[in-house]
């Protein structure tokens, strides 16, 4: 009883040191209700970090929690790509930056910090900082073979190849011809709470392999320009096991990842990589979805052995597919 007595009292001595720690000060706590003025200069650059002229801006400072009294300015950077963002908000501004040749980039700064007097003389401190922001250039946008594919793989628990220029299941149970990437897919249900599913994808040649990276996802063009040249794997495994009180293990490709491709890889006798293709597969990989158990994925596939460019032209498709395509990013 004794030591449950002392447990107490430093739980609670923890929890009103604790609510001290993060009071906001007088100040703070009415902008959090009235808003304080804030500002911030936008330093816009490209990829290599060279700065952006005349990149056009649309920024949001939120005067309430609701998007109808936001309060929005438009403008462009200067030769330097510096744009000054200046407006009354209760927290953060949101911010939009375009220019043609570019992909569109999105981001937003938040003035309040829980825990900081992050509020002077009512203006958000600290005052005018610089952010930078990259707005990715067009560099070489190209043709691929592109497809979103939402089909269940067509036997479990045994290597099921995927042609990704045909954009189907090998023979016997698809068109396909060459085996590029081979799914293993396992299944074992009990009922709706209960059950483990296991996805395993794998390559066909040594040196081939999957390169796991998270996506810009400020950025309309979320990959980077072109594959890495080493750092594979041989295959990624991905897995789902619930139980009626909790989810066991989960391990995903996530909407916020992406895996590089490199496949088809001829080595000379030294081991050198005489030829490879190359592509990327966009997150989410979903499986086990539905009563066929259905994989879902988007893919990209260079059309050119040897060129690790990985940029996408969204006019030049070269999977002719209406209605099954469902990819509209770089």
């Amino acid at each position: 009883m004794k030591r449950f007595f002392i447990f107490a009292v430093v739980l609670l001595s923890c929890w009103l040191c604790a609510g001290k720690l993060f009071a906001a000060s007088p100040e703070v706590e009415t902008a959090r209700q009235n808003g304080a003025q804030g500002q911030i200069t936008l330093r816009v650059v490209d990829s290599t970090g060279k700065p952006v002229e005349k990149a056009e801006l649309s920024v949001a400072f939120w005067a309430s929690d609701s998007s109808a009294n936001a309060v929005v300015s438009e403008g462009k950077t200067d030769t330097n790509g510096y744009y000054v963002a200046a407006g009354k908000t209760i927290h953060s501004m949101n911010y939009t930056i375009t220019k043609d040749g570019y992909y569109k980039t999105t981001g937003e700064y938040w003035f309040y910090r829980r825990g900081e007097d992050c509020v002077k003389n009512g203006r958000w401190q600290p005052w005018n900082t610089t952010n930078t922001a990259v707005l990715k250039e067009h560099r070489n946008p190209t043709a691929m073979y592109v497809k979103y594919v939402d089909e269940p793989v067509p036997v479990r628990d045994v290597p099921v190849g995927f042609d990704l220029e045909v954009g189907d299941w090998v023979a016997p149970y698809g068109k396909g011809k060459r085996p590029d990437l081979f799914f293993t897919y396992k299944a074992k249900v009990q009922d709706f709470w209960n059950g483990s599913l296991e996805l395993i994808i794998a390559c066909t040649n040594k040196m081939d392999g999957f390169f796991r990276v998270q996506k810009d996802m400020g950025s309309d063009f979320r990959s980077a320009y072109e594959a890495p040249t080493s750092g594979y794997q041989l295959e990624v495994r991905f897995a789902f096991v619930t139980t009626t009180d909790r989810d066991v293990k989960v391990e995903k490709l996530g909407d916020t990842e992406y895996l590089v491709l490199r496949v088809q890889t001829v080595l000379d006798d030294k081991g050198n990589i005489v030829s490879a293709r190359y592509g990327k597969i966009y997150g989410p990989i979903e499986f086990g979805v539905g009563k066929e158990h259905h994989i879902r994925f988007s893919y990209y596939f260079n059309p050119t052995a040897n060129d690790r460019n990985i940029e996408f032209d969204l006019s030049r498709d070269l999977l002719e597919n209406p209605g099954r395509v469902r990819v509209n990013m770089p």
